[in-house]
């Protein structure tokens, strides 16, 4: 037995293909890793191309959007400086120059003719688009600036001194003085107010967590937050609002607010509360507030005294399918208020509008404000940017009318003689500045 197993360790035979084998097994593995990076690499190329594709199909659906926007412009001012084709063509006609959605490739629905399907296939055929894309373009002219709660040094300066200070007190949350009163943190507070029982209503966990929400405050820290910080001295919770940033600790702005998100910075303000009034209010600067794109809470205030029936009412009026109506001017809704609804007098309604004109804040038919989605899809990749697109505007004279031809009595002059002729009446015409992107987010 010992012999036998001197001869199997002596024997050598079969070393080598041992080795050759575990060569093999290392060569199989170094193989199988370089195969496994080399697959890796080309998904991380090929997505890096499609995202670059994506992306520049986003970027062209909002180039596209800008140009519908700037051709909107040039319609519209070239209408307001035309008497004649104004009265001709509706604001709403104007309006589909933006508000339509474009979609690429253009969808074509079963019922189309051969021609349309042809053209459409040619149009897709000849494009150098590759991909999807979808364009829209919203108007968010109904929200209130919340920049408006902003006070500075200079306006304090030179506020008329009879007038009360607006920083030297607390808001008046009785539910009167909104109808006497109109200011952008009252009708901050009213609204917030609102939407937040409503949401306890639904929500007892809401309930739980707002129940001691205390309005006052929150809108004390926004003010604190983006006001001038000298002019906020005459205010009693301008110390509170200091004491509540520096817990944080956060110092705050003391400018505008110039995005959305600066809210979530706030002492107090939490994602649910933002998300309440996110559509009744923006960071944006508007000229006025649209008038057919007018919310319920967003009615309530404008008209303090309506009730649910006549905001039912409303909307039925204004949203009608069959026969819509639009509120080309101020004028229209007021008809709306005072001669078919009766909700208020002709007297109260002209008054408060001026203290909403007063307060900063007008109302109309044309937009300004608008939020662009432009969305390129490319494989398996998406790129989405969201633009918020401003539209200021500018008062200018449209020109005079000539006084009808007199002959001036030679035995008078100046101002006593009738037959002088009157100086030439000028009228005021709306005229759109170029659409100008103010914040733009990446998705």
């Amino acid at each position: 037995m010992k012999n036998d197993l001197k001869i199997i360790l002596k024997n050598e035979s079969g070393v080598a293909l041992m080795m050759i084998m575990t060569a093999i097994i290392l060569l199989m593995a170094i193989y199988g890793e370089f195969t496994f990076e080399s697959k890796i690499s080309r998904i991380k190329a090929t997505n890096v191309m499609d995202r670059s594709q994506a992306k520049l199909l986003a970027e062209s659906g909002l180039q596209m959007a800008m140009t519908r926007l700037q051709l909107y412009k040039e319609a519209f001012n070239k209408l307001e400086s035309n008497a004649t084709a104004k009265a001709q063509v509706p604001p709403q006609l104007l309006n589909q120059l933006w508000e339509v959605p474009w979609v690429f490739p253009i969808p074509v629905g079963a019922g189309a003719g051969i021609a349309v399907k042809d053209t459409v296939k040619k149009f897709t055929e000849d494009s150098l688009l590759e991909g999807n894309m979808r364009v829209t373009v919203s108007n968010i002219s109904n929200r209130m600036n919340l920049n408006l709660l902003r006070f500075d040094t200079a306006k304090k300066t030179h506020m008329d001194p009879n007038e009360p200070d607006p920083n030297d007190g607390i808001i008046d949350a009785s539910p009167s003085s909104i109808m006497s009163n109109v200011s952008i943190d009252q009708s901050l507070y009213f609204m917030m107010k609102r939407l937040v029982d409503e949401k306890k209503e639904k929500d007892q966990g809401f309930e739980d967590r707002y129940g001691s929400l205390n309005y006052q405050e929150l809108i004390s820290n926004l003010k604190f937050y983006m006001s001038d910080y000298g002019s906020l001295m005459t205010d009693p919770r301008a110390g509170e609002s200091e004491s509540n940033f520096q817990k944080i600790p956060l110092t705050p702005k003391f400018g505008p607010l110039s995005s959305a998100s600066e809210l979530y910075t706030i002492p107090g303000w939490t994602d649910e509360l933002i998300e309440l009034i996110q559509n009744e209010f923006s960071v944006y600067p508007s000229a006025q507030i649209d008038l057919n794109k007018l919310t319920a809470n967003m009615l309530r205030i404008l008209v303090p005294n309506i009730d649910e029936g006549h905001i039912r009412s409303f909307f039925e009026y204004r949203d009608n399918p069959e026969a819509p109506k639009f509120f080309n001017t101020l004028d229209d809704f007021k008809k709306w208020v005072v001669t078919i609804e009766r909700i208020m007098s002709e007297t109260d309604f002209n008054d408060r509008i001026q203290k909403f004109t007063k307060a900063g804040i007008t109302f109309g038919s044309n937009p300004n404000l608008f939020k662009v989605i432009s969305e390129g899809m490319y494989n398996r990749s998406i790129y989405t940017l969201v633009a918020y697109v401003y539209m200021p505007k500018q008062e200018s004279p449209a020109g005079a009318k000539p006084p009808p031809p007199t002959t001036p009595d030679p035995n008078l002059d100046g101002d006593n003689n009738p037959n002088t002729p009157a100086p030439a009446a000028t009228t005021q015409s709306t005229q759109l500045l170029e659409p100008r992107i103010i914040e733009i987010q990446i998705n």
